[in-house]
C-alpha cells in the first residue's frame, strides 16, 4: 500500500494540507461527497483518496499494476 505524505502540497493550488477521508470534518466530508468524482467511485474507494479543502482537488491513487 502506498503511503501518503501528510505534508505534501496540493498539485492544483500548491498549498499544504491534503487530507485523508478520516482527517476531514463532518462538514468537509459532506462537501467531498458532492464533488464530481463521487459518481465515478464507490464510497469505500473514495475513502482511499485525499482532498484539498482549499480548492477541493481530489487526489486519486490508482493501484499499481506490474507489467
Amino acid at each position: 500500500m502506498e503511503r501518503f505524505d501528510v505534508h505534501e502540497n496540493c498539485p492544483r493550488c500548491t498549498l499544504p494540507g491534503m487530507k485523508t477521508w478520516d482527517q476531514l470534518t463532518e462538514e468537509e466530508q459532506f462537501l467531498a461527497l458532492r464533488l464530481p468524482a463521487s459518481a465515478d467511485f464507490t464510497p469505500e474507494e473514495r475513502k482511499k483518496h485525499r482532498f484539498c479543502t482549499r480548492c477541493w482537488y481530489e487526489e486519486i491513487r490508482l493501484p499499481q499494476t506490474d507489467t
